[in-house]
């Protein structure tokens, strides 16, 4: 069985979440054409622990130039995606990128252009088009069984920032992360509002920093001012003529942090919520019915989806089975040398999903004014 040894580039918390999803994939499906194996690292620490990897070094170039590493997971902060993202794609390698894949705008859309003219295998971890009510929402819409779509309400609640005691790191330095609540959370929204309902055509947003101070470094001995926001509102017009919000915060006080996505058509409605991504709940107004667990994969997509997403058998937490199906379509990709369904990811899906948090960001420098897609 052919091997497809996977190099690690940064290895935080969210590249142990991919290294679950890969150790959990070759146990869970055994029918694979081939074996992914976490092969090499780039970290600052030499001993990485479990994993086993071949070996970790601190030097990209290593890695790119080592023949045995097919392919790199690109899981580093923002700032640093796009000069590493322009040489992993420069040395011919399929990339798998974290989100966002550039700090801002500019960079994202070039390493965008980069990726489509190289025609290398490449995809963003956008791992909310692989959850499971999505991807059947998605076909639930194309097929006008809810109608037109008249408005819509996305929202992802975080609390992790809501300790005020809290010290600074990269994700809450503008000059490092690029954003703060809308372009950490923000992104997965944008990318689930495209991926469901189309292109946007304006947008009008708002952003708030409640704890105008943080404690400079975990020393906790001063405190300086607070860069990035920690709550942000869109308001977004779709090419379709449907209207509705986007609403992300790293402040919410709840119990849990919830995503919650609710769709309302001509003829029903689809919401989503956390606790429950295996399906949509559906309203279809002229029988007054309720649909959940029953709603049928019908698209190419929905059922390819099938294929990739853990069972219930081997369940791991929805946010560990999200990226294990898209890391999974990502080595499927490359085991064909190509993108196999255009539902995917890929850093120009990537780049014009990104595109709405540039753009609210413009809103709110010029007032809270709309902004237009079209400029």
């Amino acid at each position: 069985m052919q091997k497809i040894n996977l190099g690690i580039v940064g290895y935080g918390g969210i590249a142990k979440i991919h290294a679950i999803g890969l150790y959990a994939m070759k146990t869970m499906f055994e029918d694979m054409e081939y074996s992914p194996e976490l092969y090499a690292a780039v970290s600052s620490k030499k001993d990485l622990g479990f994993p086993g990897f071949e070996y970790v070094t601190s030097d990209l170039q290593q890695l790119l130039d080592d023949p045995e590493v097919h392919a790199l997971d690109v899981c580093t902060p923002n700032f640093l995606h796009y000069e590493q993202g322009t040489k992993v794609l420069a040395s011919k390698k399929p990339l798998y990128m974290e989100k966002p894949v550039a700090k801002d705008i500019h960079h994202a859309k070039e390493l965008a252009e980069i990726a489509e003219a190289s025609q290398i295998v490449n995809q963003s971890a956008l791992m909310y088009r692989f959850l499971p009510a999505i991807a059947m929402a998605r076909d639930l819409i194309a097929s006008g069984k809810i109608g037109d779509i008249i408005h819509f309400r996305f929202a992802l609640y975080h609390k992790g920032y809501l300790d005020s005691q809290r010290p600074m790191s990269w994700r809450l330095s503008q000059d490092k992360a690029g954003g703060g609540a809308l372009v950490d959370l923000g992104i997965h929204m944008a990318d689930s509002v495209r991926f469901l309902l189309g292109e946007p055509q304006k947008v009008m947003a708002q952003t708030d920093i409640y704890y105008k101070e943080r404690y400079a470094d975990a020393s906790r001995t001063h405190k300086v001012p607070s860069e990035v926001d920690e709550w942000a509102l869109l308001n977004l017009v779709m090419e379709s003529g449907a209207k509705g919000t986007l609403e992300v915060s790293r402040i919410t006080s709840d119990l849990k942090e919830d995503t919650i996505i609710e769709i309302y058509g001509s003829k029903g409605s689809i919401k989503i919520h956390s606790d429950d991504v295996d399906f949509p709940t559906v309203y279809l107004q002229d029988t007054g019915v309720m649909e959940r667990g029953a709603v049928k994969a019908e698209g190419n997509f929905a059922k390819y989806h099938k294929t990739i997403y853990p069972s219930h058998k081997f369940d791991l937490g929805w946010m560990v089975n999200a990226h294990l199906a898209s890391m999974k379509n990502f080595l499927n990709n490359v085991n064909a040398g190509k993108i196999l369904h255009p539902e995917t990811p890929t850093l120009k899906e990537a780049y014009l999903s990104q595109r709405i948090i540039a753009l609210a960001y413009e809103s709110v420098e010029r007032d809270n004014s709309w902004i237009s897609f079209d400029n």
